[in-house]
């Protein structure tokens, strides 16, 4: 059974934001993990902020079209803060 999210340690709007793009453009994060050389679970837990792999945030990046994981992050930080709105 798999595990849920708990309360204590929700997903940051921003990485639904980039969750959502990843769904929009048909990426799933296998792909990712597998162009990073990680785990799927590494690359989920970059998404939610619970780690750091700069292969898998570069990957992240890459795929969704940003130069590097801190425009990614700062297009992810303005435009979770508008769907908060």
């Amino acid at each position: 059974m798999a595990r849920s999210r708990s309360f204590e340690n929700p997903m940051p709007p921003e990485g639904c934001w980039i969750k959502y793009q990843l769904d929009l453009r048909n990426i799933k994060l296998d792909a990712i993990a597998k162009k990073a050389g990680r785990t799927v679970a590494t690359v989920s837990r970059v998404i939610c902020r619970t780690r750091n792999s700069e292969k898998a945030e570069a990957a992240l990046a890459e795929m969704l079209g940003y130069s590097s994981w801190k425009e990614l992050w700062a297009a992810a930080l303005v435009n979770a803060d508008r769907r908060a709105v």
